[in-house]
């Protein structure tokens, strides 16, 4: 493996820990809860099986079970390498106890990090849609770096918000690439 990938596997893992961490913090009262899971889909989980780039981190070979995925009753049983619609999705449930639409306009920035951090990875493949594990030797490491960047700072900015709530200057440009990438 190149020392590009494992640098971006690296940061990757970072960027990931930091982003459970704040949705833990913003939705854990509401999903500790939760009766109705569904927040996981095992056709989903598959995708954390079938991407070599997900399958480097997480290293697992199969599901915990056919109907929930990785969901057990403590949550999710990847601690890394999660498919990053599972950063995206928040149930009606976890929107409506956000106390204002900044609030949930940032929680759903914070959710697209891991998708914004590794678009355009190969071609216009995201790189957990790469299915060669060879092809990973091959992404476009310097875009990748970049994004993992803005990915880092919005999440600073994001960290602070929660933890102050208040957006520091200059959030809004950071933020809006995040953002603007989804028309990607």
């Amino acid at each position: 493996m190149n020392s590009r990938l494992k640098d971006l596997l690296k940061e990757y893992v970072e960027l990931e820990c930091g982003v459970q961490e704040l949705i833990g913090a913003q939705c854990g009262p509401v999903c500790g809860l939760c009766t109705v899971a569904c927040c996981c889909r095992a056709d989903i989980c598959e995708e954390a099986l079938e991407s070599p780039f997900l399958c480097l981190l997480h290293k697992r070979n199969d599901l915990e079970s056919d109907a929930y995925g990785f969901l057990t009753e403590t949550g999710c049983a990847l601690k890394i390498g999660r498919p990053p619609i599972c950063y995206e999705f928040f149930c009606e449930e976890l929107l409506e106890a956000q106390p204002d639409d900044q609030h949930r306009d940032l929680l759903k920035i914070l959710g697209r990090l891991p998708t914004h951090a590794g678009q355009n990875a190969h071609g216009e493949a995201h790189w957990v849609e790469v299915t060669q594990k060879e092809e990973l030797e091959h992404l476009a490491f310097q875009r990748l770096e970049k994004q993992m960047q803005e990915c880092f700072q919005a999440l600073e900015i994001l960290r602070s918000f929660f933890d102050e709530g208040t957006l520091l200057d200059g959030a809004d440009r950071v933020l809006d690439r995040i953002t603007l990438s989804e028309l990607d």
